[in-house]
C-alpha cells in the first residue's frame, strides 16, 4: 500500500478558502450596525476622542481578566476588590506578554498592532471578547459624547482665538 498525496489545486484551496471565509469568520456574536463604523471613523479623526474610547476599551477590558482570576479562583473576593481599584498590570498583562509601557500605550492610541493583537488574545483567552467590548455600542457612544465635548471646546476656542486675530477682545 503506497501512501499517495494528494495537493489541491489553486482553484481548490481558494474554494475551501471561500466556504471558511463566508462561514466561519463572519461575525456571528455581535448585532454589528453600520452606524457603529461611521461613529468609529469619526471617533479615529480625532485623537483626544479616540485615546478616551481606547482608554475606556481596555480598561474595561483589564478588569475583565480581574472577573475571569476570581471566577478561576486565582484570587480571593478581598483580592478582586482591590484590583478592581488598582490593578497591577504586571501581575495582569506580563504574563501574557504585556508590559505596563505597551498597555498605556495602547490606551494612549500609540500601542503597535503586535501589542494590541497580544492583547486581545489575553483577553480572548479569558472566555471574553475582546471584539464585544471593542465594538460595543455603550462604549462607542460614550466616546462619541466625548468627542461632541471636544468639537465644542475646539469651537469655542476656535471663536476666542478667531475674535483676537481680528482684534477684538
Amino acid at each position: 500500500m503506497s501512501n499517495i498525496i494528494i495537493i489541491p489545486t489553486v482553484h481548490e484551496l481558494i474554494d475551501d478558502f471561500e466556504n471558511f471565509f463566508s462561514n466561519s469568520l463572519q461575525k456571528d456574536n455581535m448585532d454589528y450596525k453600520p452606524e457603529i463604523f461611521d461613529k468609529l471613523d469619526e471617533i479615529y479623526k480625532y485623537p483626544d476622542a479616540l485615546e478616551f474610547y481606547n482608554t475606556l476599551v481596555f480598561s474595561f477590558c483589564l478588569k475583565t481578566i480581574i472577573l475571569s482570576k476570581k471566577e478561576k479562583g486565582e484570587i480571593s473576593e478581598d483580592e478582586f476588590e482591590d484590583m478592581l481599584e488598582k490593578p497591577s498590570v504586571a501581575l495582569l498583562l506580563e504574563p501574557h506578554g504585556i508590559s505596563y509601557l505597551q498597555y498605556k500605550a495602547l490606551k494612549e492610541a500609540k500601542g503597535t498592532a503586535p501589542a494590541m493583537m497580544t492583547f486581545k488574545r489575553a483577553v480572548d483567552r479569558t472566555g471574553y471578547s475582546f471584539d464585544k467590548f471593542l465594538y460595543s455600542e455603550k462604549i462607542i457612544n460614550l466616546a462619541i459624547d466625548e468627542l461632541d465635548r471636544i468639537k465644542k471646546k475646539n469651537q469655542i476656542l476656535g471663536d476666542i482665538s478667531g475674535g483676537f486675530r481680528k482684534g477684538k477682545k
